[in-house]
């Protein structure tokens, strides 16, 4: 580990999971925003955006690609962290994307402009004291009047049984020795003591659950998680005194649902929350409703709203669509004890309608059902359809037709370097969609094909692994480039298997998905 002082303690020998963070898209920033009281940040002008602590940089490239009109910056100290970011945005074609291989202490004035966006996702709870003063003091320093930040942070009392569990392993495996290592013999450990019941994992059975987690994740997330030399985790309170003492004030939660009582809070206890006095007062008391592991949290360097009229006026203009097809919406969405459904009423007309053409809360009168409702009750309907995941604050309004086949499709250069660099290396592929002004995951598989749809065409004939034309082979011979055979169900499949997996999945894509991510701009048709 390189020297404590400089890394804030934070683990230097293994890199972090290439990972995209939908919720640090701007259009999803400024609906957290704007739900909650406060002014969005224009987009239509050029605007800033830093990511402190970008890892492989894969959010920023992302957004990046969606809005050449702003300018994306990250921060990070590991330079193989940075080298990978920069590779992808070379290769992406992107020239508002800029990497920067430093600790946060030494960040210099003209490094980063002043900021209308600044993310931090975890690292607030994996450095030490004085690294953590120095990121909010600069980001609160370079965010314009205005200017909106997000944070994720480790969360109390929901890790109040986990540090105990990380303490343990963190002592128990060998300092000095590689953390992927430690990581290891740390999982195989907690895994041993879970298969024997011992008195620790009954008196705490979500710990059981946890360790299933960690088990499935990639390892290197347990790796960053639990071996940086400092942990911590925050009660809301804790993280409200440190923004207040960088003049920022706490806007809401990033996942939309926790904005709202009438989901976040069991029925007998809602009363209560309606009449708390303030948001803080409101947020400490839900810590231990929820026993959240981790929050997710925006923060404004502004006032809110000073008229209710302002507040709708504003929300009025917010767009809305979903960045997959209505048939692979979830109708009943559980948010704990409180389930909702989609699947009748105005709500359900609403999910249809954005399904096949994002659209504003002025457009919703349109809709049928909406005609007579007031805005008010839009906003509200649109608010609840977010709550639920499968909404998205777009960047642009949407309209979905069907590709004919055989229609050439384009890709954006940004997707093709994402495809071509993580490839095989990750289940799922983050892709710019470009309209949406957000990013979609898919499947490594697919995402391989889409990139050979673009370059060798539909499917059709010759679509054996032998053949050298069509997507089918196409995509074999990308992922046989990758190195790494395609294991499902533990075993490494045979080049027929192979074979039959890409038909099935390039029917599917061809079939259900490609209409939408021609609509959101993951790939183009080429007119």
């Amino acid at each position: 580990m390189a020297n404590a002082d400089k890394t804030g303690g934070y683990i230097t020998d293994t890199t972090y999971v290439a990972e995209f963070y939908g919720d640090h898209a701007p259009t999803h920033l400024n609906l957290i925003a704007a739900g909650n009281g406060f002014r969005p940040r224009p987009l239509d002008a050029g605007f800033t955006w830093c990511d402190y602590g970008c890892g492989n940089g894969v959010t920023a490239n992302v957004l990046a690609g969606c809005y050449p009109q702003g300018r994306f910056y990250g921060v990070d100290f590991l330079p193989a962290h940075i080298s990978a970011a920069e590779v992808i945005a070379v290769r992406g074609g992107l020239d508002n994307a800029t990497f920067l291989t430093k600790g946060f202490a030494d960040l210099k004035a003209d490094d980063i402009p002043p900021l209308d966006f600044a993310t931090m996702h975890g690292v607030l709870s994996w450095i030490d004291d004085p690294t953590r003063d120095a990121v909010l003091a600069d980001a609160a320093k370079r965010l314009k009047p205005g200017g909106l930040l997000m944070t994720g942070a480790n969360a109390m009392p929901g890790w109040a049984a986990k540090l105990p569990m990380r303490n343990m392993v963190y002592s128990l495996t060998k300092d000095g020795a590689n953390t992927m290592t430690r990581a290891e013999t740390g999982l195989a450990w907690l895994q041993k003591l879970k298969a024997a019941e011992v008195k620790y994992f009954r008196d705490n059975p979500a710990l059981a659950e946890a360790v299933d987690d960690l088990a499935r994740l990639d390892l290197r997330y347990m790796a960053h998680e639990y071996f940086n030399l400092h942990l911590r985790a925050f009660y809301f309170a804790e993280l409200n005194a440190m923004m207040e003492a960088n003049g920022l004030q706490f806007v809401g939660s990033t996942f939309m649902f926790l904005n709202m009582v009438d989901l976040a809070v069991p029925q007998s206890l809602q009363q209560e929350f309606r009449q708390a006095k303030t948001r803080g007062e409101l947020e400490a008391k839900r810590d231990f409703i929820r026993n959240e592991t981790f929050r997710r949290d925006l923060w404004i360097k502004g006032e809110p709203f000073k008229t209710q009229e302002e507040w709708l006026e504003v929300n009025e203009d917010l767009i809305f669509g979903t960045l997959v097809p209505l048939a692979q919406i979830d109708r009943q969405v559980p948010f704990g004890e409180i389930q909702v459904s989609y699947e009748n009423g105005p709500v359900a007309d609403l999910l249809e309608a954005v399904a096949v053409g994002a659209i504003d809360v002025r457009d919703m009168l349109k809709v049928p059902g909406f005609g007579g409702l007031s805005p008010w009750t839009r906003v509200d309907a649109a608010r609840l359809l977010v709550a639920g995941g499968q909404v998205h604050a777009f960047a642009n309004r949407t309209t979905q037709k069907k590709i004919g086949r055989g229609a050439k499709l384009t890709m954006p250069p940004i997707n093709r370097a994402l495809i071509k660099e993580l490839g095989m290396r990750a289940p799922k592929v983050p892709l710019a969609a470009l309209n949406a002004g957000t990013g979609i995951e898919l499947p490594n598989v697919d995402a391989m094909l889409l990139l050979a749809m673009c370059d060798k065409g539909w499917g059709g004939d010759g679509l054996s692994v032998s053949a050298h034309n069509g997507p089918i082979p196409f995509a074999a011979r990308m992922m046989a480039a990758e190195g790494g055979d395609v294991i499902v169900g533990g075993r490494a499949l045979p080049p027929k298997e192979i074979e039959a997996l890409l038909a099935k999945r390039l029917k599917d894509l061809e079939d259900n998905m490609l209409d939408k991510l021609v609509e959101i701009g993951v790939v183009g048709v080429e007119s």
